[in-house]
């Protein structure tokens, strides 16, 4: 995975990996002079290689991110170490073409620790996933908002106002209500006369829950439709997962007539 010599590459392979979840539980260090690959094994048993794009032992964008990868790795738990290989091993490395007697020489080569050399200072105490792009769980996401999940990062701010639209259509179907936001959701799901009500949660459970629709419009949609808004990406992404739950929520609660 990557590209031999573009560390911006083989960082991304590493984030990929770990991004979808892989257990990475060791991490050998392919080193030859001032350039370095990976092999990485996950607890899946399963052997990858990461292309020679790092590099140390000098000021520049290679050890910078070959610091941070390392701390990733590390705040992961993974086992790390270091074998000295040779140029041939690096260059079928970067051209995919280990073999397995490259593979066996690799594991049988005495592991060092001087990849803890690698670790530049300005990394520590920062957070492991500070350079990870914002990415969306496909797994949990409503099937309501599928489509604007798919195509959430061509347009954030219009994939938003269309999600909380939704999520007033929804309720206003559901309960026959005319009203529209923090009002409509009030109506629906706060107090002993929601229209809109969860069986499974106890009565301080269930008014923080209701609370969350009306307080979640009032804190985000409103600003958003009377105004330009400009957000990191991973704000963005965190206000779309907050409207992924409302809609779980909304789906989980049962109408609930007279007698209620």
């Amino acid at each position: 995975m990557g590209r031999g010599g573009l560390t911006l590459s083989c960082q991304e392979a590493v984030f990929r990996l770990l991004q979808f979840g892989d257990n990475i539980t060791h991490a050998r260090i392919l080193t030859r002079k001032g350039g370095h690959g990976l092999l990485l094994t996950t607890d899946k048993n399963e052997t990858v290689g990461i292309k020679s794009g790092f590099a140390s032992g000098y000021a520049g964008e290679g050890p910078r991110r070959f610091s941070y990868i390392l701390h990733v790795l590390w705040h992961h738990g993974t086992e790390i170490s270091q074998a000295q290989v040779s140029q041939g091993i690096l260059d079928r490395l970067d051209a995919s073409a280990l073999t397995e007697a490259d593979i066996e020489a690799i594991h049988k080569a005495k592991p060092g620790d001087h990849w803890k050399y690698y670790m530049l200072p300005q990394h520590v105490g920062v957070s492991p996933w500070s350079e990870f792009p914002p990415a969306i769980p496909y797994a949990i996401v409503d099937e309501r908002l599928a489509d604007l999940a798919l195509t959430f990062w061509e347009a954030p701010g219009d994939r938003l106002l269309t999600a909380w639209r939704r999520l007033e259509d929804a309720v206003r179907k559901r309960t026959g209500l005319e009203e529209h936001g923090a009002k409509l959701f009030s109506r629906a799901f706060v107090g002993d006369a929601a229209l809109l009500q969860w069986a499974d949660k106890g009565a301080g459970e269930a008014e923080g829950a209701a609370q969350l629709f009306a307080n979640g419009f009032k804190a985000h949609r409103n600003r958003r439709a009377h105004r330009e808004v400009h957000e990191h990406p991973a704000e963005q992404l965190t206000e779309f997962l907050m409207l992924n739950q409302l809609f779980w929520l909304e789906r989980a609660a049962q109408q609930c007539g007279p007698a209620c």
